[in-house]
């Protein structure tokens, strides 16, 4: 997305101008930023980690909108992003099927402009909190954006998996300083579940240091003493 609001940003996917041009100027006047983009095969998921909002139609395609929500909410990148799904077609399996693969919402065509407003507010408060420069961790061309849970390597979103993401920020926040395995356990998957060893810590720094590339050269580990984050 190219440019942002403080409002926050929202992605209308949908091959009909009449619509997506009524929302573009109602939800801008309102202060969203607002993209478009005509078929969900062609939403590029890595270039919406900004985004908190999407407002899909079903579409009969070989690609549907339900298939995009089954994407976003499957990738690290934007598995956090609201989904509001609309259809000319109401049934109770439909929505059923849309809020269990991720959907916020579910809106029958043709809607009420006012009531599909006030259903976008409703999710946007839930989906987008302003980020504040005090809360962005970075590591040299690293950023961490804790309240879009966003991780970025020089300007461009990194797909973590929540583990990954989980355990990266437990690093950031003690940079120079090691923390145990058990320690990194405890605050990534909180409760044990049984017969699950700390070594699990190992298995995902691993993939996590491969992630990073050459910056994962600077989580050291250290026997007795666990990993670091070396800024050295």
């Amino acid at each position: 997305m190219s440019q942002s609001s403080e409002l926050g940003n929202i992605l209308i996917v949908d091959d009909d101008d009449n619509i997506t041009e009524l929302l573009q100027i109602n939800l801008r006047s309102e202060g969203y930023s607002v993209s478009v983009v005509a078929k969900a095969e062609d939403v590029v998921r890595e270039e919406h980690a900004d985004t908190q909002l999407v407002i899909v139609d079903c579409m009969k395609q070989e690609y549907s909108g339900m298939d995009l929500i089954f994407d976003l909410k499957d990738d690290p990148v934007t598995e956090h992003v609201g989904i509001i799904l609309y259809s000319q077609h109401k049934s109770e399996r439909m929505v059923i099927d849309a809020l269990d693969a991720g959907a916020d919402d579910y809106v029958v065509k043709p809607f009420s402009l006012r009531e599909l407003l006030a259903r976008i507010k409703s999710i946007m408060r839930r989906h987008y909190r302003p980020v504040k420069a005090s809360n962005v961790l970075s590591f040299f061309n690293l950023t961490m954006e804790p309240a879009s849970r966003t991780v970025k390597m020089d300007g461009m979103p990194l797909a973590l998996s929540p583990t990954e993401y989980s355990i990266l920020a437990v690093l950031l926040k003690n940079v120079d300083t090691y923390v145990t395995r058990a320690e990194i356990h405890k605050k990534v998957w909180k409760e044990e579940a049984p017969g699950v060893n700390v070594r699990i810590v190992d298995t995902n720094i691993s993939r996590l240091r491969k992630k990073l590339g050459n910056l994962g050269e600077r989580i050291v580990s250290r026997t007795g003493h666990g990993y670091m984050l070396s800024s050295n």
